[in-house]
């Protein structure tokens, strides 16, 4: 059928719902029409119409060649299949018969919680068009596709479940594509299209998963102007969107009637790289960080990526105006007492479940309503806690939070804001920190194991030298270190007997998570901001791994540059525990809440936002750009990308964006440095070659070769609950990742002829990571090994290492000192005022060094959304799409990989139960270590790994 020479046929054929003879079908011959189509030999007439009558109607009008043909009272007496005359051959006509597929199109008309359509369902009905595409040509070269149909009546008693039918000729072939034409000012969601063959012999699924707006017809318009596709689809075809089934095919083995859909559709998500983006748009296309800042409140921030700024990933491009002076992205504007949303292509939008149960908004209603209560009539002094006990009744509904004193009483729909708030988001008892020991966090066992179970598990490393070395500068920031082997070795007990701290290196026993060179050339500046007290120090802490295998703290050095007179030493200050367990030491422990105030720091900027949801965002938009859905690496690629590209985009509007709307920006020590010191981590110490958690333990030498090993590496020692959860966790995603790619590439060749796949390896290095361009160190993406490879290490950053970082956030950071995000004061001097007024009330004190009352309640408030499992969360192991593939082989695969999760879960349960392993529960009474099992229930369970960054 020829739709470039002629324009659709537009038919209604009547199928008659009474008993009719079937022993054969009715032939309709249409005689008039030989003159009429006279001048077009050879072409095929398109589209039958959707069945209403028993009499057909067919109308033709060419709008190119401007012919007009009308057939009237066209007889039909089959009730199931009727033949049409649809070929032109000369001056012979060939019956060709039209035979009926059948399906259930699941779809929802409602967008947010509680919402209703907007529309009757007739005037919907109406409006939208479905059009089935072959995955054959025709004889002419052209696309084989169905009469254009819309949804029947009959809604199968759901709003969402609707009957369809498409009309085509038998000789259609298998379908392969679903053209969606919506008119509808009403936006929908459509999930799946199961459809039947003709004689019911088979089904098709198209796993459509997508929202429609007729608004975004725009784009394919522009893309079908193109000169690559003027030719295949002229100005009559309206498309709104194309769906394929859920068959995949690398680009070499895509069906004919195929390939200018797949190449089509792909080129409508690329975009023009101009103008603004609509919340509609579904545009994947990169930008800078150019908009952390606000230009108009002069709120200026530096951008990073690009040429001349210090490199970084990119981002999803929005299109807003750019200021010219500052190059700083204007802000979308504010709506109530939040701004718009940050445009992403509307597929990366928060589902329903999803928009429903986050909680961003409370955060922001925080600011609005609780903190001015607590600023102003909480506390007669509300710029600190006055004791422990405030702390603790965070955690406790029903506590009396409101001042005695009759002048600083709230009014009474103040209380019941601030306790309706709390309830809703703050009281929780999870066990951990503070759990059943309140004061177990103190405990310097329980400070060394957090470095091996806690949040930031990713960072300490073997120290193969003492004392540590610096790469800064020395005639700038003076000499390395101030710490000596006699600080130490009174500490380096083995067996009876005490070891040098050289005996030490020596042993693989002394570790180190050492900040020194990267936050030392920003110390001045942070303790500089005048926008809220703040003191940091570039801190460094040394371990000793004791005979029972516990992570014992030796030694925190915290550094301040040299001072500005023209002297080059360096201002070291170097603290070492009390030589007896139970003696108090007022200092060290100052040292160990500066030490840990930094480590969540780099934790949030760093290790989460960074190493997690900032670095993955250009893999997301590479996928979308240059690999079909129809690819079978997208297939593997697509749950690994969920919901991160909007929560990224949320995370520039509040957490990461500058002050004071900022979350981090505000409320942790860095302040506005924050972002620049994520951004100087990346350029010095990121490498996607590094990132796959066998090779980042081999570089941080907390593991050692071993080819006989599955991962190819053994731990240093085995109680190291972080990693050897994960490196099992690991080892079966890699099995499942092998076993699925070895299905699609057979040799090296294969890979290294998939034009997409390689497009994709080449713009993920040359543009989404684009600043690093330019390295040696990228894996080449050309054999089946390398292949496994890369993808073994993006599955690693979406799913198992996020949930390291992220799920549990609340239970140990939530409760402030712990991990207090702002330090705010330094340790005093000896001798000095402040010295005594510390030795005379150090509980008092340690709430004047660290956060506030009002930046502890908005943290815990934060982390407690940071660490909630959604209701539909999708986690490894599971595919809630039982359609995600028809792959019978693909799914076993799968299958494998689900079942030995499901193992793994029941044997790190049962390490849990090993006294032995006292790193798994430490001083605290919890169920151990639990962040790499692979499922959870919904809410905040510190356990969980959904397959992508969804928060």
């Amino acid at each position: 059928m020829d739709s470039s020479s002629m324009s659709r046929l537009h038919s209604s054929l009547p199928i008659p719902l009474g008993s009719l003879p079937s022993s054969r079908p009715s032939a309709v011959k249409v005689q008039e029409l030989g003159l009429k189509f006279s001048t077009i030999k050879g072409k095929s007439v398109k589209d039958t119409g959707r069945v209403t009558s028993r009499k057909a109607n067919c109308n033709a009008k060419g709008r190119k060649n401007r012919f007009s043909v009308r057939a009237d009272h066209i007889d039909v007496s089959a009730n199931a299949i009727q033949t049409l005359q649809r070929t032109v051959t000369g001056a012979r006509y060939v019956d060709q018969e039209i035979v009926t597929m059948k399906g259930k199109l699941t779809l929802s008309r409602t967008i947010g919680k509680d919402s209703k359509p907007t529309v009757e369902f007739s005037e919907f009905q109406k409006s939208v068009w479905f059009t089935l595409v072959s995955t054959e040509l025709d004889e002419q070269g052209n696309m084989k596709k169905s009469a254009r149909t819309q949804l029947q009546d009959d809604c199968n008693d759901s709003d969402d479940f609707y009957d369809i039918a498409f009309s085509v000729e038998s000789s259609f072939g298998e379908p392969g594509a679903l053209i969606v034409d919506s008119r509808s000012n009403e936006e929908f969601y459509l999930q799946l299209l199961r459809l039947s063959s003709p004689d019911s012999s088979q089904s098709y699924d198209f796993a459509c998963n997508s929202w429609i707006n007729q608004k975004s017809e725009e784009n394919y318009k522009i893309t079908a102007a193109s000169p690559q596709y003027q030719k295949h689809f002229n100005e009559t075809l309206v498309i709104d969107r194309i769906f394929f089934t859920n068959k995949v095919y690398l680009p070499s083995d895509t069906p004919r009637g195929l390939q200018i859909l797949r190449n089509f559709e792909m080129a409508t998500m690329r975009g023009n790289g101009t103008g603004e983006r609509n919340p509609w748009d579904r545009v994947y296309d990169y930008d800078v960080y150019n908009d952390l800042g606000d230009v108009e409140a002069k709120v200026i921030r530096p951008t990073l990526g690009g040429r001349g700024n210090i490199p970084y990933p990119r981002r999803c491009r929005t299109g807003r105006k750019v200021d010219p002076d500052t190059g700083m992205e204007t802000l979308p504007p504010i709506q109530g007492y939040q701004r718009e949303k940050v445009y992403v292509p509307r597929d990366e939008d928060f589902s329903k479940v999803k928009e429903s149960g986050f909680m961003a908004d409370s955060i922001l209603g925080l600011a609005a309503t609780l903190l001015p209560i607590f600023q102003a009539k909480f506390d007669e002094t509300p710029d600190d806690f006055d004791s422990f006990e405030e702390v603790f009744n965070l955690y406790v509904d029903g506590m009396d939070y409101f001042p005695k004193h009759p002048e600083l009483q709230p009014t009474q729909a103040e209380k019941e804001a601030v306790l309706a708030f709390l309830k809703q988001n703050l009281f929780a008892q999870l066990g951990g920190i503070p759990g059943d020991n309140p004061l177990a966090w103190m405990d310097d066992e329980e400070f060394g194991r957090q470095m091996l179970a806690g949040i930031n598990p990713g960072v300490i490393k073997r120290a193969k030298v003492f004392p540590a070395t610096s790469s800064l500068p020395e005639d700038i920031y003076g000499p390395a270190s101030a710490l000596t082997a006699q600080h130490i070795e009174s500490n380096l007990w083995s067996h009876g007997r005490k070891m040098t701290a050289a005996e030490a290196v020596q042993a693989k026993r002394l570790f180190t998570i050492d900040y020194h060179d990267i936050y030392l050339p920003y110390v001045e500046r942070i303790n500089a901001q005048t926008d809220t007290k703040r003191h940091i120090y570039a801190p460094r802490a040394f371990f000793f791994l004791t005979d029972d295998r516990q992570m014992k703290p030796v030694a925190i050095e915290l550094s301040l540059p040299p001072p500005r007179n023209g002297e080059l030493k360096g201002q070291h200050k170097v603290f070492t525990p009390p030589a007896f367990k139970h003696q108090h030491d007022c200092e060290w422990e100052l040292a160990k809440l500066h030490f840990v105030s930094v480590n969540f720091g780099y934790h949030e900027l760093v290790s989460h936002w960074l190493k997690c949801h900032c670095v993955m965002e250009p893999f997301v938009i590479a996928s979308h750009r240059q690999l079909s859905a129809m690819h079978p690496i997208f297939v593997l690629l697509d749950p690994c990308f969920v919901n991160t590209m909007r929560i990224n985009a949320n995370a520039r509007g509040t957490l990461i964006a500058a002050g004071p709307a900022g979350t981090i920006e505000s409320n942790f020590t860095p302040g506005k440095y924050g972002s620049e010191i994520s951004a100087v981590v990346y350029d010095k110490l990121w490498r996607f070659d590094r990132v796959g958690l066998p090779q980042d333990l081999l570089d941080r030498g907390m593991a050692e070769p071993d080819y006989l090993a599955p991962a190819g590496v053994k731990l240093l020692f085995d109680d190291y609950p972080f990693a050897k959860d994960a490196l099992d966790v690991w080892n079966a995603t890699k099995q499942y990742i092998t076993g699925y790619v070895k299905l699609y590439y057979k040799t090296d060749d294969s890979v290294r002829e998939d034009e997409e796949l390689q497009a994709w390896w080449k713009e993920i290095r040359e543009v989404g990571h684009g600043d690093k361009k330019d390295e040696p160190w990228w894996p080449t993406c050309k054999t089946v090994d390398s292949l496994i490879g890369v993808l073994c290490n993006i599955f690693w950053i979406a799913g198992p290492q996020h949930a390291a970082v992220n799920f549990g956030q609340y239970g140990y950071c939530g409760f402030m000192p712990n991990s207090p995000p702002m330090t705010r004061m330094p340790i005093p001097e000896p001798n000095t005022t402040e010295y005594k007024r510390m030795l005379f009330n150090f509980e008092k004190y340690i709430f004047r060094v660290t956060s506030s009352p009002q930046q502890s309640v908005k943290i815990m408030t934060t982390l407690k959304v940071l660490s909630s499992h959604a209701k539909d969360e999708e986690y490894i192991g599971q595919r809630l799409d039982a359609n995600w593939t028809s792959d019978l082989e693909a799914k076993q695969v799968f299958q494998r990989y689900s079942d030995l999760l499901g193992r793994l879960e029941l044997m790190f349960k049962q390490r849990n139960e090993n006294p032995e392993l006292i790193n798994r529960h430490g001083a605290l009474m919890t169920t151990g270590y639990t962040l790499m099992y692979p499922t959870s229930e919904p809410g905040i369970t510190g356990k969980g790994i959904p397959w992508s960054i969804s928060i």
